[in-house]
């Protein structure tokens, strides 16, 4: 895991209203303008989930507030599992500084746990989610449907447009903890053209390999699709929910985020992540506000 993202994700155990309940301190890198990016804040949700798995069955589930009692066994523990479903509701945009995050469970079960997770800043519910953790799949799917990322190659060409240094990295401030790189083929405005609300690319944490928590992140790691219409500006994220499929391979992620319905207030946006091995790992859809325009 990298520097930065490691140190995002240290959480310190406080007091608050949840089960359990802790502290975060998300730096300025984690931000897209000035507000800190939506798909961080689901990663932070994620780790937050996981760690309160463990801290929960060390305790007994003795805090637990009205959860199931279907007992998972004893031996299972967080690294057994993954965040199969993540549901945030985004209620307000918080800025790079301590977060807290109070988590309560659900359901302890023998297939899947839910637990809800809120993060707060400065006393202010900033962000609602529900997190489901469960074993990840592996091995051979029953099924493959051919998918927009199939001829992108599993590493950036010479001609990718990389955030470092470009117009984007001066919005999206997230180049110090991961690379990103665009495919030029599908980001038509950096050559101020138009095109299909279509974005594909690469990425990976620095000096590390993927790991499911970062594939959470990637699951709204483009810049807004609608951008290809020359719709610019910060599109505020409504609700995103986030699948994981599966732990990643080493090596670079492959990202595709597509809209087929841009409509005058609001767009969706879909992530298809897949790994070096071409496996799909993660996917996600948001619900976003069409930028307002300026002038």
């Amino acid at each position: 895991m990298s520097d930065k993202i490691a140190g995002l994700l240290t959480l310190h155990p406080t007091e608050g209203a949840g089960d359990v309940n802790y502290r975060a301190t998300i730096d300025p890198t984690f931000t897209i303008g000035p507000k800190v990016h939506g798909g961080t804040m689901q990663m932070l949700v994620a780790r937050a989930a996981l760690r309160a798995y463990d801290d929960l069955a060390e305790a007994g589930d003795s805090t637990t507030r009205g959860a199931s009692t279907t007992a998972a066994p004893s031996t299972l523990r967080s690294a057994d599992l993954v965040p199969v479903a993540i549901a945030s509701d985004y209620l307000a945009a918080p800025v790079p500084a301590a977060v807290d995050l109070s988590v309560t469970l659900r359901k302890r079960g023998r297939t899947v746990t839910l637990l809800s997770v809120d993060l707060a800043q400065n006393g202010r519910l900033m962000v609602s989610s529900s997190v489901t953790l469960a074993r990840p799949d592996s091995g051979t799917p029953h099924h493959s449907a051919p998918s927009v990322l199939d001829d992108l190659p599993a590493q950036p060409q010479p001609d990718g447009i990389s955030i470092d240094g470009s117009p984007v990295g001066d919005v999206m401030h997230l180049g110090s903890a991961l690379d990103l790189v665009l495919d030029p083929t599908s980001f038509p405005v950096a050559r101020g053209e138009t095109g299909e609300p279509v974005v594909r690319g690469w990425t990976r944490p620095k000096n590390t390999e993927p790991d499911v928590e970062f594939s959470v992140l990637v699951c709204d790691i483009s810049p807004p699709v609608v951008m290809n219409l020359a719709l610019f500006g910060w599109a505020p994220t409504v609700q995103l929910t986030t699948y994981v499929r599966r732990r990643p391979a080493p090596g670079w992620l492959r990202f595709a985020a597509s809209s087929t319905e841009v409509g005058p207030g609001m767009f969706e946006e879909d992530h298809l992540v897949v790994d070096s091995t071409g496996t799909v790992v993660a996917q996600s859809r948001q619900l976003a506000l069409i930028p307002q325009r300026q002038g």
